[in-house]
């Protein structure tokens, strides 16, 4: 059994960037609520919030645009893209271990894209049915206009303005309610999925990948569990609760990353081109035509690497690897 997040270790999409675009035809106005989770998560660490509640953030506004979840899984299925070699990397490690996917994303687009590269195993998202909520005319209007304030508006007026938009003046609305139902699967959350499925299972040796803000606590639970806490390509946020950090352009090599750590533990990890031989030729082949490397935080500052895993993370995801 292995632990994953799913945006950035094996999917380069950011779909509730995409959605933005989509629905919205505005990414900035994404972006804008993304820079105000972490301000909140990680900044003033408001109480009751997470790390990844842009979800949560999100979904007034999609419900405003009278989104449905038939919609949400077209738009999933067509803005997909993979990091590469993901379907051989986990046909690979699927023969051996089940994978156990947690993602702040809505579950829609986890269920949909999972399905595409042939996950067979638990899938933990964002749990929201679009169709459940009724707005009037009004109320659809108030929460529309917002969008276009919230993109003009940068610093300390964007922060005050949305201070009082979402827990001032939608708490007054019947659209508010989403607020306090919807789970957004991040944070806290993403650790306390782990630590279930460890204790049910007596899981031995615990891996978890991630890439960003949302994963911080639980590559940070896992280190301090003795397991692996990976970094894929990830963040200042990610990197800094690591102790292993891949660079890379292919899923091959957290494929590896996994099998190496299960089967023999972490020191193994450290002569990972010797161990290439026990593999078969076409996962050698994929592993070595990658562009990879692996740091081993207990040995480099993380600092030294940031600047290389946010260059591979933006060579790849683009204007999203700016994201938290």
């Amino acid at each position: 059994m292995f632990f994953t997040d799913w945006e950035g270790p094996w999917i380069l999409t950011d779909f509730a960037y995409e959605l933005a675009v989509s629905i919205f035809n505005n990414g900035t106005f994404f972006e804008k609520l993304s820079r105000y989770d972490d301000y909140l998560a990680y900044e003033v660490k408001k109480e009751g919030y997470e790390a990844g509640d842009t979800l949560k953030l999100l979904a007034p506004f999609l419900v405003a645009a009278k989104v449905s979840n038939k919609e949400v899984e077209k738009i999933a299925e067509l803005v997909a893209r993979f990091v590469p070699d993901s379907s051989k990397a986990m046909k690979f490690l699927q023969q051996k271990y089940k994978p156990v996917v947690i993602s702040t994303s809505y579950i829609h687009y986890l269920s949909k894209t999972a399905e595409l590269i042939g996950v067979k195993g638990y899938l933990h998202g964002t749990e929201i049915d679009f169709e459940k909520y009724e707005l009037d005319e009004r109320e659809r209007m108030e929460i529309l206009n917002a969008i276009d304030k919230i993109t003009s508006l940068s610093g300390e007026e964007l922060i005050n303005f949305l201070d009082e938009f979402f827990w001032v003046e939608l708490r007054k609305k019947r659209v508010g309610k989403i607020l306090d139902e919807i789970k957004a699967v991040g944070g806290e959350r993403k650790k306390e999925i782990v630590k279930r499925y460890v204790e049910e299972f007596s899981v031995d040796r615990i891996i978890a990948i991630g890439d960003s803000i949302s994963d911080y606590k639980m590559l940070d639970w896992v280190r301090k569990q003795g397991g692996l806490a990976v970094s894929f390509n990830g963040n200042e946020y990610a990197l800094k609760y690591s102790n292993i950090a891949i660079v890379s352009d292919s899923a091959i090599s957290e494929a590896l990353v996994v099998d190496l750590f299960i089967r023999s533990g972490y020191e193994k990890l450290k002569e990972i081109e010797k161990e290439l031989d026990n593999y078969s030729v076409e996962i050698k082949k994929l592993f070595l035509n990658s562009n990879t490397k692996i740091y081993h935080l207990d040995e480099i500052d993380y600092k030294e690497i940031l600047d290389k895993s946010l260059n591979m993370r933006r060579r790849l995801r683009g204007r999203v690897g700016e994201l938290g």
